[in-house]
């Protein structure tokens, strides 16, 4: 279980090669938590549970990968890709189970959006699971 106190502080970055490991290890356990929560374990096939090492290269070679630590030890993740030279797609957002809920996953989006805005971008766009109702009143907020 994971502590937190105001006194820790957390890294925010831009994602590198060598990250490609902890953000697919990130991956497997978020999606999985978040089908598992949706109690439909069988019936939900999500894509990022399939993505394999090759797939997070590609993202790290062509796209934005922001990555939050704590330590050393990626706990958050997000990818931007260009969809035109104003628009990106959100994707591939998550945040490890046992740190979710503290408010980790707004602090690497709010840096992902300074990033936007430096590279002049004026929109973001997401697909998210209308189920969810955590996802949704998160991208509300």
């Amino acid at each position: 279980m994971a502590v937190f106190h105001s006194q820790l502080k957390y890294t925010c970055r831009q994602g590198l090669k060598q990250d490609a490991g902890e953000i697919h290890k990130l991956m497997q356990d978020a999606f999985a938590d978040y089908v598992k929560s949706q109690g439909k374990e069988e019936k939900v096939v999500n894509s990022a549970l399939k993505e394999d090492l090759s797939d997070i290269y590609d993202d790290l070679d062509n796209n934005i990968v922001m990555v939050l630590l704590d330590n050393n030890r990626v706990i958050a993740s997000l990818r931007l890709e260009e969809v035109s030279d104003t628009r990106y797609l959100l994707k591939r957002f998550a945040v490890a189970p046992e740190y979710q809920d503290h408010g980790l996953g707004s602090m690497l989006f709010e840096r992902a959006v300074e990033k936007l805005k430096q590279i002049r971008a004026s929109y973001v766009q997401l697909y998210s699971s209308l189920e969810n109702v955590k996802l949704i009143n998160f991208y509300k907020g």
